[in-house]
């Protein structure tokens, strides 16, 4: 008892401080007017505690008999605590529904509305009380009761429309209310404090629930919400009041290895410089203990980052047995990459190439990463063709370079040269493309081809201005491969793709046998749930930059959990622009009702939405949909040519010649090519 009245006046204490640090920066004309307004609406200080009665007829016990015919047991162990700490001496009836005890019904009714929360209600029917039996006077334990439950409301009510000063002010002038039994209160109280800067008194609240609160769940729910607003140095403090069970097991293991995660987590996104090896520990003994594949690849991806490969891979193949999921084989594959064993990485990547984008960017460094291999392998067929279909299909510059010089290593130079000018063709500005033409060509005794080069790289690049030259230094990695048997040509493509598809940067990126892999950022992978919802949203940002909407949905879904409207707004705005990267706009319509969003950005979306529906019904050949998108995207934004061509044909396949008519005519005016031929179309079905 003794400690309990300790805890609670450090914090009185703190919390009368602070109140009247508010009222004398009012008296000396520093307070805000919201503050001035705050303290003005403040209910009185409490009066000083008056020497409490000790004999147990002197303690009002119709409160804990009424919820004890009620059945409703928290409420008996909160009036029993009360009294308790009330009446020092008190000891609760042995039997709380004796027949002893005859109710009073009017009494009974008060209570009943007090537990209600109806407080205007109780006071009402005590007045009727006293009208109907004038001797009769409430206990000062029900007037107490009624005004603390009033002020708890009130604290609630500050607390939910954000007025943290008006909380803070209502627990130091009602420090009766923050007790084991309104844990609430006192985890409003610490979340105010938090809100206005105060994080030391946020401690001191949740230290006091941890030093005397009994309650294994609101206990639990105490450290995590402290974990969401404090730093590790005040969680320490917090987890130091961790309780045992009698095999030795402490309460708080789950939170302890939450925030063993999040410190790892920290370090993936470059936020901390390394874990504490007591954190790598908790981790590992909760592998032993549950086997949690998300685990083994949090530890599989911070031993990339520490630079450890072959630990990594370890991790990663424990990671496949336990979920053969696309998040493990994409770690496997990395560690391959990392542990430069391209060879099984591409092996291992193979059957996932056009699972998501990222996993196509990391399948072509793995490719890219095999061609570069020294000595050269001599790829089996089958492999070779893979590589390069992918690279063609994705329009990869490096990997295009790559099988260049992989083709002129086994003394294929017309091989090469047509890689190179099709890796150059993607990408004009590429460099060494254009040092591989050169290459090539030379082998080839084409003059006129290296000077044509030469013409338009002058003043760009040295080392093809030098090519050929006593100065020349030939530093690229053109070598013969160890073997003279002649690998299956894999020639690019003799046209290019109608519709060309933007590349994805590479997670591993190759230059001849070098590998770097690079895990800053967001670029290695983090689970959702080991980031707060702040987190998560920088996070997701980060991944829709990096062409990962995948991940982004599910990271922006734990952004969307926050308290703050703010982050919900962000995270629902970006969750739908991640879907609507995938192709999938239903969901992106659900997602952008996940919160409520700016006008601007719901015409935003809107518009793409519905332009994404319009272009996918289209290309299913449902025309009429096609058009009722079109039709709703006008009311947020005019209608670009392309998808007034859209409308046109949809109209044309329709046989609703006379609309497409007048649509491809107007566009064709604009000189759009696509409206000319559409406007040819129709004038074979609908001559004039």
């Amino acid at each position: 008892m003794k400690r309990i009245r300790a805890t609670l006046a450090g914090l009185f204490l703190g919390l009368a401080t602070l109140a009247a640090q508010l009222a004398h920066a009012e008296i000396a004309g520093e307070a805000t007017p919201e503050a001035a307004e705050l303290l003005a609406q403040a209910p009185a200080p409490a009066p000083a505690p008056q020497p409490v009665p000790t004999q147990p007829s002197d303690v009002d016990e119709t409160a804990l008999r009424y919820f004890a015919r009620q059945g409703d047991t928290r409420r008996v162990e909160a009036e029993i605590a009360r009294l308790r700490l009330l009446y020092p001496d008190w000891e609760p009836p042995e039997n709380l529904l004796g027949d002893d005890y005859t109710p009073d019904p009017a009494i009974e009714r008060i209570w009943e509305l007090y537990s209600e929360g109806d407080f205007a209600g109780a006071r009402a029917a005590i007045a009727e009380k006293q009208a109907a039996d004038p001797g009769w006077m409430p206990t000062e334990d029900m007037l107490r009761s009624l005004e603390l439950g009033e002020g708890a409301l009130r604290m609630r009510n500050a607390s939910e429309a954000g007025q943290y000063e008006a909380v803070i002010s209502i627990a130091a002038n009602m420090p009766d209310l923050l007790v084991c039994a309104n844990v609430d209160l006192l985890w409003r109280l610490a979340d105010a404090f938090i809100e206005t800067g105060n994080a030391q008194r946020a401690l001191d609240a949740y230290s006091y629930v941890l030093s005397n609160c009994e309650n294994p769940a609101e206990r639990f729910t105490t450290l995590q919400q402290a974990s969401e607003r404090l730093d590790r140095p005040a969680l320490d403090t917090l987890l130091a009041l961790e309780r045992m069970d009698p095999d030795g097991v402490g309460e708080f293991e789950p939170p302890r290895r939450d925030l063993a995660r999040n410190a790892i987590a920290a370090v993936l996104a470059g936020q901390s410089g390394q874990a504490d090896p007591a954190d790598i520990r908790r981790i590992e003994a909760a592998i032993a203990a549950e086997g949690s594949a998300e685990d083994m690849r949090l530890l599989g991806w911070y031993a990339l980052n520490r630079n450890r490969p072959t630990e990594a891979l370890a991790w990663f193949e424990q990671a496949m047995d336990a979920d053969p999921s696309l998040l493990s084989v994409n770690g496997l594959g990395t560690a391959l990459l990392g542990a430069r064993r391209p060879e099984e990485a591409e092996a291992v990547l193979a059957d996932y190439i056009r699972e998501t984008e990222e996993m196509t960017a990391l399948y072509l460094a793995a490719g890219a990463a095999l061609l570069a291999s020294t000595p050269r392998i001599e790829l089996e067929p089958a492999v070779l063709e893979r590589i390069a279909d992918t690279a063609y299909r994705e329009q990869d510059v490096e990997t295009a370079e790559e099988m260049g010089w992989y083709a002129l290593a086994f003394t294929q130079p017309r091989t090469a040269l047509a890689w190179f000018e099709t890796a150059l063709g993607w990408d004009p500005a590429h460099e060494p493309s254009a040092y591989g033409i050169v290459v090539a060509a030379d082998r080839l005794d084409d003059t006129a081809r290296i000077n044509e080069i030469k013409r338009l790289w002058q003043g760009r690049s040295d080392r093809i201005a030098r090519f050929g030259t006593s100065a020349a230094l030939d530093t690229e990695p053109v070598r013969q491969a160890s073997t003279q048997a002649q690998p299956a040509s894999a020639a690019p493509a003799a046209t290019t793709p109608a519709a060309p598809t933007q590349a994805t940067t590479t997670q591993a990126t190759t230059q001849a046998t070098t590998i770097t892999v690079t895990y800053e950022g967001c670029s290695s992978y983090l689970p959702p749930q080991n980031l707060s919802p702040a987190q998560a949203l920088t996070r997701g940002w980060c991944l829709m930059n990096q062409q990962r909407p995948a991940e982004a949905v599910e990271t922006f879904g734990r952004a969307l959990q926050s308290s703050a409207q703010a982050t919900r707004s962000d995270a629902a705005y970006g969750q739908a622009l991640a879907y609507l990267r995938m192709g999938l706009p239903e969901h992106a319509s659900v997602a952008a009702a996940a919160a409520p969003l700016s006008q601007a950005r719901v015409v935003e979306l809107q518009t793409a939405i519905l332009t994404r529906t319009a272009l996918s019904a289209y290309e299913t050949g449902d025309y009429a949909r096609a058009l009722m998108a079109l039709d709703e995207r006008r009311r947020y934004a005019p209608e670009r040519n392309d998808l007034l061509v859209i409308r046109a044909w949809s109209y044309y396949h329709l046989r609703r010649y006379a609309e497409a008519e007048q649509i491809f005519s107007t566009v064709a005016a604009t000189g759009h090519g696509d409206a000319a031929a559409g406007l040819a179309a129709v004038g074979t079905v609908f001559p004039r």
